[in-house]
């Protein structure tokens, strides 16, 4: 991803920079909290969206370098908020917040991150970025109450599914790309296009991280895994595969999802690859990802646009590592 992401390196250290800086102006008892939670090895994918899609609407500016911090601490407080819902003990190869301080101070840091974020984003010329953020944080975290409101549900649907997702994970995607493309004046036609080119990559980019949840393994992806069936929420391959089950075995394949047990987990990847709801999810991933590449058509060509569509390389590339992965064991 890194190596993917050179046409905008020197950008991205600014970015750094630029989050460092933010760190130091919270109260001095919250800088190690908020320093340690933006540190680690996080790909900065949303703040590179915002990037990506300013240069290819133009130029990449201070405004950018600032957009790209507040999309980055929404990001960051919405996954210290789902590692106290998920209870996660790992996060980018390093201990999750609750874990090393608890819940309470983990709710409120995260609290303290979505509040900065609006603070930076209010303070641009326009109104249009702070309303803008507004909506997807409010987005992002109604897609998670939502989510929650669905746990151990045997009967949510594939569309409430993807509703969900694009919600929680689509919706500051499209924003990141949106406004990148806004703060360059870019003619609605265009900004339109890249917000959709957003939200279906993140779409694509969700499912992708659902199969990572279940076909994954932990030392390679530097977190916790396995959190989503813990809780209860059912992602995409295993609700593909209680649509192939009658209604009768349905409730009883649930509780054995719901059990996450070793050798129940090792049984019931063995049905989700011999059924080919493996396959069945790579089709879904591959659906959205062709849907963000039709948005993108009719844009400048440029470095830029070359490296978003490279992004949907990556992530398709990733679904197959997984499925090949598995194959071999």
């Amino acid at each position: 991803m890194s190596r993917l992401l050179d046409p905008i390196g020197v950008e991205l250290g600014r970015v750094e920079e630029a989050l460092a800086e933010q760190v130091r102006k919270f109260a001095p008892g919250v800088t190690d909290y908020v320093g340690y939670v933006l540190g680690g090895t996080g790909k900065r994918l949303r703040p590179a969206l915002a990037l990506l899609a300013a240069g290819v609407t133009g130029r990449i500016d201070e405004n950018h370098i600032t957009l790209a911090v507040v999309v980055e601490l929404i990001h960051v407080a919405t996954l210290v908020h789902d590692d106290v819902l998920d209870e996660a003990e790992l996060r980018r190869g390093l201990p999750t917040s609750n874990s090393r301080w608890g819940n309470e101070v983990s709710v409120l840091l995260g609290d303290c991150l979505f509040a900065h974020s609006l603070r930076l984003a209010s303070a641009f010329p326009t109104t249009t970025v702070c309303q803008r953020i507004s909506e997807a944080s409010n987005t992002v975290c109604s897609g998670e109450i939502l989510q929650n409101r669905k746990r151990f549900d045997l009967n949510l649907e594939l569309e409430q599914y993807l509703e969900i997702i694009g919600m929680k994970t689509g919706s500051l995607f499209a924003v990141s790309c949106e406004l990148g493309a806004v703060l360059n004046a870019a003619p609605p036609r265009v900004v339109k296009s890249l917000q959709g080119f957003g939200s279906n990559l993140g779409i694509a980019y969700q499912m992708c991280d659902d199969c990572v949840d279940i076909f994954g393994q932990e030392h390679q992806e530097g977190k916790s895994l396995g959190t989503d069936v813990k809780k209860g929420k059912l992602t995409l391959p295993y609700l593909l595969l209680l649509q192939h089950t009658d209604a009768g075995s349905r409730r009883r394949l649930g509780e054995t999802i719901f059990r996450d047990e070793p050798n129940v987990r090792s049984e019931l990847l063995d049905m989700v690859m011999g059924n080919g709801v493996m396959t069945e999810s790579l089709l879904a991933i591959d659906k959205y990802i062709a849907r963000a590449e039709a948005n993108l058509a009719g844009l400048p060509s440029s470095v830029y646009s070359k490296t978003l569509r490279d992004l949907l390389a990556f992530v398709a590339g990733k679904s197959r590592f997984l499925l090949k992965e598995k194959v071999a064991a």
